[in-house]
């Protein structure tokens, strides 16, 4: 191997390339995901100490800056985490595949609105340019929170806008933000009386802890979920298993009507 060659090695200039190929690109909360790694040799023979690969979403927080005015910041959060702790070298031209397989954290967040979910994979690799991939997943709702988007859409509500938005730490969730549901009505009993249902989802084991906040006018979501959760008559609390799927628009029905 010639000195131009080691030299362009050590700056990352021809070194080893890494790219993640999902088996699948959509899964819902809790559900495994798989694919493999593929990782392509440079120009010079490297060694490869570790594979990182890591769950991440994003989510915003409202912030003051040096003036005082209120700014919203995205920020990027770490769902899960996986390492492939394999030492190998990768040799010039040679093309190395590893499988993995891992579940998703039954917090992770649908991909509705602006919310995004991705796979990061980091290769551990001394100088190298292009050792990073991202892979962009689509999160879709588990069965229990289906059966709810779908009881409030035949109740005559539309599921219109989406947000993760940052809270202070608090023991009813384990991430520094929420995601939280926003419906107005189109049609149905209920159309003119709500401005609006907002609602949350927290899995609990198999059953599904649901949130409903109705009728908020102009309060942030931080501002509700600091209150730990003190339901007033703008708020109620629906606990639901697979048992009740058959009667949720009912449930639902009778819980928005003792609101309206």
């Amino acid at each position: 191997m010639s000195f131009f060659k080691k030299a362009l090695g050590a700056v990352g200039i021809g070194a080893a390339k890494v790219d993640t190929v999902l088996d699948h690109h959509q899964a819902a909360p809790g559900e495994e995901i798989s694919g493999i790694v593929k990782i392509i040799g440079g120009k010079v023979a490297q060694e490869i100490n570790k594979i990182d690969l890591k769950v991440m979403c994003n989510y915003t927080v409202e912030k003051e800056d040096s003036e005082g005015e209120t700014i919203t910041v995205t920020k990027s959060h770490t769902l899960a985490a996986f390492h492939i702790d394999e030492q190998f070298t990768i040799e010039p031209g040679d093309e190395k595949h590893i499988p993995f397989a891992l579940d998703l954290a039954e917090e992770t967040p649908l991909t509705v609105g602006q919310s995004k979910t991705w796979i990061a994979t980091n290769l551990d690799i001394d100088m190298a340019l292009d050792k990073s991939d991202r892979d962009y997943l689509h999160i879709v709702p588990s069965e229990l929170q289906q059966a709810v988007i779908d009881a409030m859409e035949a109740l005559g509500f539309k599921l219109y806008e989406s947000d993760c938005e940052g809270i202070d730490e608090v023991s009813f969730s384990r991430l520094p933000f929420v995601q939280e549901l926003e419906f107005k009505t189109i049609t149905g009993d209920f159309h003119g009386r709500f401005d609006e249902v907002e609602m949350v989802f927290f899995t609990r084991g198999k059953q599904l802890e649901v949130i409903f906040e109705m009728d908020r006018k102009a309060r942030g979501l931080k501002g509700f979920f600091a209150e730990a959760l003190d339901l007033d008559e703008s708020k109620s609390r629906l606990l639901i298993s697979a048992e009740d799927i058959e009667a949720l628009e009912d449930i639902i029905y009778d819980m928005l009507e003792q609101h309206s």
